[in-house]
């Protein structure tokens, strides 16, 4: 992080060294320049907890229990509370309940951490209650309870598994049969009725409008950090804003339910199967080809080509090539841009190290990526001209 923040002060001699980049690699050696080997591909820590603190405590949990009764199971006693990774805005622990018959099992409290917004925690329930009832592998939600944790709060019950990655992409190569698990239960979740719930964690991004909106939205949030005076990488996050906003593909397959962070850090695998997908806070209703694009730059060609067959095969239809870049670039594009927020953060108080990895560490990984995306398409739309 040190060599990254030493690089951005050293911005403004490689721009006036260099004032108008012609080539990608150019462009990135001014704004972007590698901060080392050492760091390329190095493990990203997954545990973004907003708190070291847990903020509630066993009796609380009791009592939300005691709250909401499941089958006539009385709540004798709550234990063994961890805290989990849960994100920037959210806190989750793991407890286990011990009934009055003397069973037990595991549970998962996700929260809105304190002094956070809590909007989007009902819908995500909402959503999650739909995809568990429709089969796919994620928790089964227990509740939605607004008030009894001190912000709102889901609970549901904890699966087994190990998480298959982080940000990054996977910790090890997918085995086969891991992968063709995950793509049943991606074509299994856009098969799930959109009529089935009300409101969604995001807004939608089906039309070409709703993508321009969403656009629009990432340039207000540059623009709004950018006003402070601090234009790091601006020229990076232009260029690829430029283009997505230029190479809209027209929706061409019917709306789904769309996960929205699907990647190797939410999905839980035990053996060679996928136990469970978490984190349903980005789902919406959108595109297919927007999950699919998710997962493309974690797999090779041949797993790509075998997990797309397996994916046909449960029900699910093959997106355009145009539509897989874009989506693919957008999605390194609004990782960047909700990163680099977390810079400016940093930036203002640098006692919060976990805004530092995902400003100073995140963010450049997902702008350099969208930015080769971008110099790629550009190469494969001048081949076709020819």
């Amino acid at each position: 992080m040190l060599r990254r923040a030493e690089l951005d002060d050293d911005l403004g001699r490689r721009r006036a060294a260099t004032p108008a980049p012609q080539r990608v690699e150019e462009l990135l050696a001014v704004e972007l320049p590698a901060v080392g080997e050492e760091l390329d591909g190095a493990v990203v820590p997954i545990d973004y907890g907003t708190s070291t603190e847990l903020t509630v405590t066993a009796p609380d949990l009791f009592a939300a229990l005691s709250r909401h009764p499941r089958a006539g199971r009385i709540v004798a006693s709550v234990g063994d509370v961890r805290r989990l990774s849960g994100g920037f805005s959210k806190e989750m622990l793991m407890a286990r309940a011990t009934y009055s018959d003397g069973s037990g099992e595991r549970f998962v409290v996700r929260k809105v951490a304190p002094g956070r917004r809590a909007d989007g925690l009902r819908a995500e329930y909402d959503v999650l209650s739909s995809a568990f009832h429709s089969g796919c592998p994620v928790p089964e939600p227990w509740w939605y309870d607004s008030e009894a944790l001190g912000t709102p709060a889901i609970a549901t019950s904890a699966l087994s598994g190990t998480p298959a990655g982080d940000p990054n992409g996977w910790v090890a190569p997918p085995s086969s049969a891991v992968l063709a698990s995950v793509a049943r239960a991606a074509a299994q979740q856009h098969q799930v009725e959109l009529a089935a719930f009300d409101a969604n964690p995001l807004p939608p991004l089906i039309s070409a409008e709703d993508r321009r909106e969403a656009l629009s939205e990432r340039r207000a949030v540059l623009d709004g950090l950018w006003a402070e005076g601090d234009d790091a990488w601006a020229p990076a996050f232009n260029l690829v804003l430029n283009w997505l906003e230029s190479a809209i593909p027209e929706p061409a397959d019917p709306p789904v339910l769309v996960h929205g962070d699907f990647g190797p850090h939410n999905f839980l695998i035990e053996g060679d199967e996928l136990s469970g997908i978490l984190d349903w806070e980005r789902s919406h209703a959108g595109l297919a080809v927007e999950d699919l694009a998710y997962l493309r730059p974690t797999l090779d060609d041949e797993s790509w080509t075998a997990f797309m067959r397996e994916y046909v095969a449960a029900g699910g239809r093959e997106p355009s090539d145009d539509a897989l870049v874009w989506y693919i670039v957008w999605q390194d594009f609004w990782r960047a841009v909700s990163a680099y927020r977390m810079r400016s953060l940093f930036l203002q108080s640098p006692d919060q190290v976990l805004y530092g990895i995902s400003g100073l560490l995140l963010a450049p990984r997902f702008l350099t990526s969208a930015v080769r995306s971008v110099s790629s398409a550009h190469a494969v739309a001048g081949a076709r001209a020819c």
